[in-house]
């Protein structure tokens, strides 16, 4: 027969099973994950529970004790868990207790934090802002940030590495580097690791208190300069903070003085910091409070009824309404085609961002500014009055614009009203005819919190037309050309395009490491020569060499066509040597990534200097031994093991648990290796299994003559991971 029923899953939760343990005091703890009962301390005194309780459950195990305590030590946004355990307590009579979270200090102040209402609250502010996001509220609500423009190119999820989180992330399109699976807590140093690797510029973050580590983020923010939007509670709440449970536990069980019938408890409000005296503990819950909220959910329910009705009516008026999404050019009239001229002129509601209705807007139009998809919707339906609409877009409706967004949003929120499309000058198009250069071999990227591969987008195409988001972005691309021996590709700069204040800079990478423009500006890269040869094959000769192996030529090739890469590929090399496969795989990957992992300092010091000689970017140098190496990479989509240093079925195991679906080529020398490399395909799930054996002779000149001279066979096996499905 237990005494206290634990709700827990926190580290309140687990803090209080340790006491209870420890104290000899029989106790049941009760978490909602079979994760979350991993994580309590064992003993003789605790029963653990993974399994979800009902209210009717819950009331089950309560009346199990006699005079026993309830104590409630979950997170404080289960408030249905909450709520359950409350009315459970007050039907069985049994005596209840809140531990609640020290509310982190509220900084309003601080220009750091922006505290919203919700997650949705939260994307709706982000969707105004730029760069980089790091989210850390869980897996369990990541879909909500979906809704973001380019959210898989700006969200960093951090989640628990657990199978079934990593499988729903995939689903929403959030894998790769852009998935940290890692298990708190978190100190303040691992959240400014976090911050600079992955240059984050939002950290989005619950407020979980002093013991959900929501200083350590707050600290990481203030030092690195990460903004923070923090997610204020759901409810307020009123509790016992931990210190304050386990004297109360202490007076309970451990004191001669009787306290279990109290008549008062003192309970901390959190939130206003006053200690206040809470009648009866044994009575959590008043049935008054619910009588009163009756009136309240039968009005809310009629107020529904009518605006059912009204939507209805709403729906007949919008079906005569005709709404323009017109993309309006560089911004000033002059840039306006005819057409879209005519659409605006035409319109009794203008909308669009201020900066841009204000240069097109004729007297007397009424105008609304926004440019949230959302609330442009919202505006629409809520005046049906203005029965032909026009929505101003910047540059052309087809690049880079908000029109894509806005286009799904009205078709889903207003799918009778008349929809029209009016085309654009785009910024590319408008700066190539002022440099009287044609546009289309132009390769166009949008650097807004987006890495960029310069240099091999730049190898690939020649020239390259980029968007840039901040005041120093073209000095610090410029500075990567010049890194890479690029400094004489040519730059040309366009800011404050059509305006009077227009400016156009042009010059070389060498230039102009130290440009200073304006925050919304365009450049136009030129690279000069030789066209790009598209397929692998870079002579041996051409790397740099030491006393490192070196995967040859022809097997290259062959082992290179076997991998399938794709332009977005992430991939493992392991057993990297002089980093021949790794500049190959860069090049072919080239809006990719590319972690070369070595163990030799000889072997990574040769990775550098090929790296640099073959500006591959998109090529990181990771030191160290596989699989230990390769643990905190990003998810891979295609590994190559050159050397497993007799590591291989723990790399394999590894390379699957990250990616079940991964693509692998290995290379084997030794008839050893390829017994064990074999041994594991067998065990392992791997499908799709291809064995060649290459061998190479090439031909080297004996005076007049030339003579064959053969090379070690290599054996060439490749795979993929067999991926479970649902039958």
């Amino acid at each position: 027969m237990y005494k206290v029923l634990l709700f827990g899953g926190t580290v309140e939760g687990r803090t209080v099973a340790e006491y209870l343990n420890e104290n000899k005091i029989p106790s049941m703890v009760c978490v909602a994950t079979e994760y979350g009962e991993s994580l309590l301390p064992q003993g003789e005194y605790l029963e653990l529970s993974h399994e979800r309780l009902d209210e009717k459950q819950m009331e089950e195990r309560m009346l199990q004790m006699e005079n026993g305590l309830v104590i409630d030590a979950t997170h404080p946004y289960a408030q249905v868990v909450t709520e359950n355990i409350e009315t459970a307590c007050e039907r069985t009579g049994t005596a209840y207790l809140r531990v609640v979270r020290q509310e982190s200090r509220r900084l309003e102040e601080e220009e750091t934090i922006t505290y919203v209402k919700s997650i949705r609250e939260a994307v709706e502010y982000l969707e105004k802002t730029s760069g980089n996001i790091l989210v850390t509220t869980g897996s369990k609500e990541l879909s909500a940030y979906t809704a973001l423009t380019d959210y898989q190119e700006r969200i960093y999820a951090r989640v628990l590495s657990l199978v079934e989180v990593v499988s729903s992330c995939a689903k929403l399109g959030i894998e790769g580097k852009h998935l940290l699976c890692m298990q708190g807590p978190f100190s303040r140093e691992m959240n400014i690791a976090l911050i600079h690797q992955f240059d984050i510029a939002w950290m989005v973050s619950k407020e979980s208190g002093r013991a959900g580590g929501f200083l350590e983020k707050y600290q990481a923010a203030k030092e690195t300069g990460c903004r923070m939007i923090v997610i204020g509670r759901p409810k307020e709440e009123q509790g016992m903070e931990l210190e304050r449970c386990i004297e109360y536990l202490d007076r309970r069980f451990l004191s001669k003085e009787n306290v279990a019938n109290d008549a008062k408890i003192e309970i901390v409000n959190t939130d206003t910091e006053n200690i206040e005296n809470i009648e009866n503990i044994e009575n959590p819950g008043s049935g008054q409070e619910k009588v009163a909220q009756e009136p309240v959910m039968q009005e809310a329910a009629t107020q529904n009824t009518e605006a059912v009705t009204e939507g209805e009516e709403t729906e007949d008026i919008l079906r005569g309404q005709k709404v323009s999404l017109v993309g309006i050019g560089m911004g000033t009239a002059d840039t306006l085609t005819q057409e879209g001229k005519q659409a605006l002129e035409c319109a009794d509601l203008l909308i669009g961002a201020a900066r841009m209705v204000e240069h097109i807007r004729k007297p007397g139009q009424e105008v609304w500014t926004g440019y949230k998809p959302e609330e442009i919707c919202a505006y629409i339906a809520a005046h049906p009055e203005h029965r032909n609409v026009a929505i101003a877009l910047s540059g052309d409706v087809g690049f880079y614009s908000g029109a894509k967004k806005l286009l799904e949003t009205l078709h889903r929120e207003l799918p009778m009203v008349q929809k029209k499309v009016y085309c654009g000058i785009s910024s590319m198009i408008y700066f190539c005819a002022k440099l009287e250069t044609p546009w289309e071999d132009v390769h166009p990227v949008s650097l807004h919190g987006r890495e960029c591969n310069l240099p091999g987008l730049l190898r690939i195409y020649g020239k390259i037309f980029a968007i840039v988001g901040t005041t120093d972005g073209i000095a610090k691309l410029c500075q990567k050309l010049q890194r890479y021996g690029m400094g004489d590709v040519r730059v040309e700069v366009g800011e404050r395009l059509s305006y009077p204040e227009e400016k156009i800079t042009r010059g070389y990478a060498w230039q102009l490491t130290e440009l200073e423009t304006d925050s919304l500006s365009v450049v136009l890269f030129t690279r000069e020569g030789k066209e790009a040869i598209v397929t692998h094959g870079i002579p041996d000769e051409a790397f740099i060499r030491g006393k490192v192996p070196m995967t040859k030529e022809e097997v290259r090739g062959i082992s290179l066509s076997k991998l399938q890469l794709t332009r977005n590929s992430i991939v493992y090399d392991v057993g990297a040597g002089t980093g021949s496969v790794s500049v190959e795989m860069a090049m072919q990957a080239v809006e990719g990534r590319v972690y070369a992992i070595e163990k030799k300092p000889e072997a990574v010091e040769l990775l550098y200097k090929n790296k640099e000689k073959f500006a591959a970017d998109n090529l990181e140098i990771v030191e160290g031994l596989a699989p230990e190496a390769c643990v905190d990479l990003p998810v891979p989509t295609h590994a190559f093991i050159g050397g497993s240093s007799g590591n291989m079925k723990d790399i394999l195991k590894l390379l699957l648990s990250k990616n079940p679906g991964i693509r692998v080529v290995i290379n084997c020398i030794a008839l050893e290796s390829v017994g064990e490399a074999m041994n594991c395909l067998n065990v392992l799930p791997f499908e799709q299994v291809d064995i060649a054996q290459v061998q190479v002779a090439k031909g080297k000149k004996a005076g007049s003559y030339h003579l064959m001279m053969g090379q070690n066979p290599v054996y060439v096996i490749s795979c993929r991971g067999k991926e479970e499905t649902d039958e």
